[in-house]
């Protein structure tokens, strides 16, 4: 298993925050360490920092309950929800398309 598809499944059985999540995340994409698990803010400049062309929208899925991030560059969409903002936010970025 990839270390992609690896943080992919525990982005996606995470719940809140974690510190493997925290470390996976710094590792995969080259980052200062962060709790990127719980911090929108940290999220955001996760996002601003690896994508700075992509638009990022949060707001909440079609159930109104649980958040829900996209990431829109030209005709790609990408969407993705999860039981916080920021695993949500995690949650899409992990689907880009390494370039």
């Amino acid at each position: 298993m990839s270390d992609l598809q690896e943080l992919t499944r525990l982005l996606g059985d995470a719940q809140g925050g974690s510190t493997e999540l925290d470390d996976m995340v710094a590792n995969m994409y080259g980052q200062p360490a962060g709790t990127y698990s719980e911090s929108v803010d940290c999220c955001l400049r996760l996002v601003k920092s690896l994508l700075p062309h992509w638009r990022l929208h949060i707001g909440f899925g079609v159930s109104g309950i649980l958040p829900y991030a996209s990431l829109t560059q030209g005709e790609t969409h990408l969407e993705a929800e999860g039981p916080t903002v920021p695993l949500a936010i995690l949650r899409v970025l992990v689907k880009v398309p390494k370039s």
